[in-house]
């Protein structure tokens, strides 16, 4: 398949993603208009450690520096043949707003967001995963168990073999909307 082919569907995927995300509330970020401290600060060492690579390999990111943020970041796993989405990792924060610890289960049958949002998550994860790049999303949604959140959030690909992404590491912001 010729460049500017993969180019276009690339762009009619990502197309179909936000529309599918802003009917929840939810759109894509640039990463240069990042406000959160954190996911900027995730930004910033992702690049640092990937150097001149597409994406770092998992055990170059070291936990330790972003110990205290642990309640806010997730890794998911991305299996290839077939195509599947499973959460590896969970934070406080993001088992408090789910409702539940999804480690280990499919994104596909999480049922942590309302209506069919994990739909979108996993169609959004396989977008990541072949992009090969970081992506940034931003809005206001609404989780099972918090309610309406206002939230950021940066998705950093991972590769174990150096070939394709095989783990997305996630780190989100999220702040109650006030009630009205």
């Amino acid at each position: 398949m010729g460049m500017a082919v993969l180019a276009e569907q690339h762009r009619l995927e990502s197309d179909v993603i936000l529309t599918e995300a802003k009917a929840h509330g939810i759109a894509f970020r640039r990463l240069k208009d990042l406000r959160e401290p954190l996911c900027i600060d995730m930004l910033r060492y992702w690049n640092e450690v990937r150097g001149e690579r597409s994406m770092p390999r998992p055990e170059e990111i070291d936990p330790v520096r972003f110990a205290r943020h642990m309640p806010h970041l997730l890794v998911v796993q991305i299996d290839w043949e077939p195509f599947d989405v499973s959460y590896r990792l969970l934070g406080g924060d993001f088992v408090d707003a789910h409702g539940a610890n999804f480690r280990g289960q499919r994104v596909i049958d999480s049922r942590s967001h309302t209506g069919r949002f994990n739909e979108v998550l996993f169609e959004f994860y396989r977008f990541v995963a072949v992009a090969e790049r970081p992506y940034a999303v931003a809005g206001t949604m609404e989780y099972a168990a918090r309610g309406r959140v206002e939230v950021e959030a940066v998705y950093l690909p991972l590769t174990v073999g150096g070939e394709r992404t095989d783990r997305i590491l996630g780190a989100a912001v999220s702040r109650a909307v006030p009630k009205s």
